[in-house]
């Protein structure tokens, strides 16, 4: 009747019959509380406030450092939430023993490490008191596809799901990485010791972290190997 158009696909009848959720006032939207990880310093001037939820990707190339700085954010992680890291590419290895040393991680920090399929890892998330921040390295060993990424991602909801992907370049290697990068809240690219970081939490949006900090500066032409020697 008159301009009522249905949706493509589905009949007026059915539209009509269907429950919505409520849509949201302009004050509902301002007022609506959100719980975020409780970020200080230079981390809180990077990364912002984060929710709780949503993704995050990591990508660099080979030696720029990015295993280490895992371990270092999960370790500061650990401090507000447990984090699980499932290492489909490289655990059990000498690599992720050195990366956990220099990351400085020890006995205390709620840090759980573990090296399986995605099923066998959904299925251990699915689990009651799971962490509520986990990171997947890496993409291209998940075996995933888009359909497989949104399925586990709304899956979890309520958890941050940080996936590691190697590069092409500058950018993520494969369509699959690229793809999560403009669906992640918070991105993070490695190279030469450095992660820069482009937050939507942020207030400024971008900064960066040294993951080691004389090689970062060496690399990136502040310091020269002269100076270094003195």
């Amino acid at each position: 009747k008159g301009n009522e158009q249905p949706q493509p696909g589905i009949s007026m009848k059915k539209a009509k019959e269907l429950t919505l959720s409520r849509a949201l006032s302009v004050d509902n939207v301002l007022n609506h509380k959100f719980t975020g990880l409780p970020f200080e310093g230079i981390m809180h001037e990077v990364f912002g406030t984060p929710e709780r939820a949503g993704s995050w990707i990591i990508w660099g190339p080979s030696g720029s450092g990015k295993t280490t700085f895992n371990m270092q954010l999960a370790r500061y992680i650990s401090n507000f939430e447990k984090v699980i890291y499932n290492s489909l590419e490289e655990w059990p290895s000498s690599t992720i023993v050195q990366a956990y040393k220099r990351a400085g991680l020890s006995q205390g920090d709620k840090v759980l490490m573990v090296g399986e399929t995605m099923k066998d890892f959904e299925a251990r998330m699915l689990r009651k008191r799971s962490a509520n921040v986990m990171f997947i390295d890496s993409v291209k060993y998940t075996k995933f596809r888009w359909d497989d990424y949104e399925r586990f991602c709304k899956l979890f909801p309520g958890k941050i799901k940080i996936w590691i992907a190697h590069a092409n370049g500058k950018e993520p290697k494969g369509g699959l990485a690229e793809d999560i990068r403009y669906d992640s809240h918070v991105k993070i690219y490695t190279e030469g010791y450095r992660a820069f970081i482009t937050s939507r939490y942020s207030q400024g949006g971008s900064g960066y972290l040294d993951i080691w900090p004389e090689g970062a500066r060496e690399y990136h032409g502040e310091i020269d190997k002269q100076t270094k020697g003195q």
